[in-house]
């Protein structure tokens, strides 16, 4: 036969279920909360420096996708150029380093990454490097309606002697190179569309999209606005003395 319930017992039985409802709730609140917090945290999505090895000091591409606008860049060596502070939460840059170097992308408090490029030697030989292909890149800009700008790049005379006697780009769409005040026209991911002028390989550098080639390629980029162009490789075979 069933024992009766105490009924003098039922309050203090209903105040215990009402303080343990009363606990379970103060956390599901709380891991509501965190859960809110990690979703409302910006994260990052890619960061790459390459190359991830250099035989002396030159030039890394660092290249970046997050999920939100003030994203951090730091080195942790001197860079040229500086790096700015803050970036948009999508793009690429061009910097040269002279030592082995760490790179950060980060959101303060938050998600980071960390890339670094190793740095064979601090000199070479000619001073800024030595003669062979040189490989130079560029990142540049859209805007909306017209094609991409590009950055200007240059070799010295020590790393890129005598005249040009190839050059070729990793693009797979055609590109103008404006060099020495000749223009060099390479097809899609190959070299020069036409022979070669008799120019120096050493000096400046800049590259451009011809006609309605450069407008498609900047097609997803903001309307009137400004986002990263398509980062483009030119490698220059300069004459090297024997």
């Amino acid at each position: 036969m069933p024992r009766p319930m105490n009924l003098s017992l039922l309050p203090a039985l209903q105040w215990r279920a009402h303080v343990a409802r009363g606990i379970v709730t103060r956390h599901l609140l709380a891991l509501a909360s965190l859960g809110a917090l990690v979703a409302c945290d910006p994260g990052i999505k890619t960061f790459d420096v390459t190359p991830a090895q250099l035989s002396c000091p030159g030039q890394v591409t660092l290249a970046w996708q997050a999920q939100g606008d003030g994203l951090h860049l730091d080195a942790d060596q001197p860079v040229t150029p500086a790096l700015p502070a803050i970036v948009t939460k999508q793009g690429s840059r061009t910097e040269h380093v002279s030592k082995t170097t760490t790179f950060t992308a980060y959101y303060p408090g938050a998600a980071h990454r960390e890339k670094s490029v190793q740095v064979g030697s601090a000199t070479c030989p000619g001073g800024s490097g030595s003669c062979g292909p040189q490989t130079l890149t560029f990142t540049g800009t859209c805007s909306g309606g017209v094609g991409p700008s590009y950055v200007t790049q240059s070799l010295s005379a020590a790393a890129a002697p005598g005249n040009i006697t190839q050059i070729v780009s990793d693009a797979d769409f055609p590109v103008h190179v404006q060099h020495d005040a000749a223009t060099i026209p390479l097809g899609a991911g190959g070299g020069p569309i036409g022979p070669l002028p008799v120019v120096a390989a050493a000096g400046s550098y800049t590259i451009s999209v011809p006609g309605q080639v450069g407008a498609k390629i900047c097609e997803g980029g903001p309307v009137g606005g400004g986002g990263p162009a398509p980062t483009v490789h030119i490698t220059v075979t300069p004459t090297c003395p024997k």
